[in-house]
């Protein structure tokens, strides 16, 4: 036989609307209280264990120990060779010793002194990978533009900085939206924030100062703007009218609107039942 649990001891019968009050109260300081720093945001701990277990994850990687790969002793003596054109060289059948080292002599030389491409241009981009030719290209260029100037009697455009180009770049782009109508109103384009206290009740909708940048010209959207056939007729066209006109006019619907209430007030017929019976 199991050992027997003993209860919760009731002593004295308990008012639940006292223990709802206690209970409230307990709770007075907690309900709709303001966060001790509006600027934390709590994180949940599953988001916690789910990012520590990418950094174990990302630590352990990097602790394995990587074999070392294990290289023949000639494997330098080989890359040399195959990156030597020179080296495949061999003497050919026939060949005597004299015209084998002219032929290795020239083939140094084109190596080391290249024929420039007089037809073609060179791929600067493709050779140069340091980029020394690219910035030789430059400066030739700056000097010619600089020559150039200077013949026309003008002053060389002084050297910029990354900074002062970065404010030129942004100020035209700048004035390139404010063309193009993303300027108009008060704001400048930068992005504004707007600090809201907790418990902050807002009584009504904000008014805006701006209207948007297509909505200037619409005002067929609103009500009563729209260009009606009915609204020309009953605005500004009865004045315009003879007075015959106007008094035909309003007797014709006074007696459309007489003839709607007569047909209004006539009783409608009963539907019939699925038996062809008049329904009562």
């Amino acid at each position: 036989m199991g050992r027997k649990i003993p209860a919760k001891k009731h002593r004295g019968v308990k008012d639940p609307l006292i223990q709802q009050a206690k209970r409230l109260q307990e709770l007075k300081g907690k309900i709709n209280a303001p966060p001790n720093d509006p600027d934390d945001q709590p994180v949940p701990k599953s988001l916690t264990r789910l990012f520590a277990f990418e950094h174990r994850l990302k630590e352990k990687s990097m602790n394995l120990k990587r074999k070392k790969k294990i290289y023949p002793k000639d494997r330098d003596n080989n890359k040399s060779q195959n990156d030597n054109p020179v080296a495949k060289l061999r003497k050919l059948p026939g060949e005597t010793g004299r015209s084998f080292t002219m032929r290795i002599n020239s083939a140094m030389k084109a190596i080391h002194t290249p024929v420039e491409q007089e037809n073609y241009p060179l791929d600067i981009e493709a050779e140069d990978r340091k980029g020394e030719q690219m910035a030789l290209q430059r400066a030739r260029r700056k000097r010619k533009q600089n020559k150039a100037t200077a013949a026309a009697g003008e002053e060389p455009t002084p050297k910029l900085s990354r900074t002062q180009k970065l404010a030129l770049k942004k100020k035209a782009k700048k004035e390139k939206a404010s063309e193009r109508g993303d300027g108009d109103g008060d704001g400048d384009g930068e992005v504004r924030r707007e600090r809201v206290a907790f418990g902050e009740v807002a009584h009504a909708p904000p008014a805006l100062s701006v209207r948007p940048r297509h909505a200037a010209g619409r005002t067929d959207r609103r009500p009563g703007c729209k260009e009606l056939l009915l609204s020309a007729m009953l605005s500004g066209a009865r004045g315009a009218l003879p007075p015959a006109e106007a008094e035909r006019r309003e007797r014709a619907r006074l007696e459309a609107v007489a003839a709607y209430r007569a047909l209004r007030a006539r009783p409608r017929p009963q539907p019939l039942d699925p038996r062809g019976r008049r329904r009562y």
